[in-house]
């Protein structure tokens, strides 16, 4: 039997859970966190920001920190989970992949699969889903599978 495997996840945290057949019940197989995704961009830099003065009068503003400091985060995170479904799938522990992903998240795990691992997709929902409970997630699977 073909085993499939439900990717849910964000910049913060990934879920990855099992089923025989969409609709059908999910297994948790396991979770990854990444704290410094869940972290705001100021507290990511390493120190406050700076800051500037208005060219006109004496109001003083603070600049953003850059945010390619967050998209750095969020792709380390998304290829730590890659690199632990590629092994997983090298081993046979499944052979069809759902993700279900923040849509931020979803571009960089586009960008990041590759070779056989890409191959094994068959559905991808742009959704963040990852605090809801596994019978909300089956409903969503269930929903998104129906309009196929």
């Amino acid at each position: 039997m073909k085993m499939i495997w439900i990717l849910v996840a964000n910049q913060a945290e990934a879920k990855i859970y099992s089923a025989e057949r969409i609709p059908g019940s999910l297994a948790l197989v396991g979770t990854l966190t990444h704290e410094e995704g869940a972290a705001h961009k100021r507290d990511l830099a390493s120190d406050a920001p700076g800051r500037v003065h208005d060219r006109i009068g004496s109001a003083r503003h603070s600049m953003e920190p850059d945010t390619g400091v967050r998209e750095e985060e969020r792709r380390r995170f998304v290829k730590e989970i890659v690199v632990r479904l590629q092994a997983a799938h090298k081993r046979g522990d499944f052979s069809q992949l759902v993700i279900l992903a923040a849509p931020a998240v979803m571009g960089v795990i586009r960008r990041t699969l590759n070779g056989a691992l890409a191959k094994t997709v068959i559905k991808e929902i742009p959704k963040g889903v990852v605090g809801q409970a596994a019978d909300k997630i089956e409903a969503q699977l269930a929903r998104s599978f129906a309009l196929q």
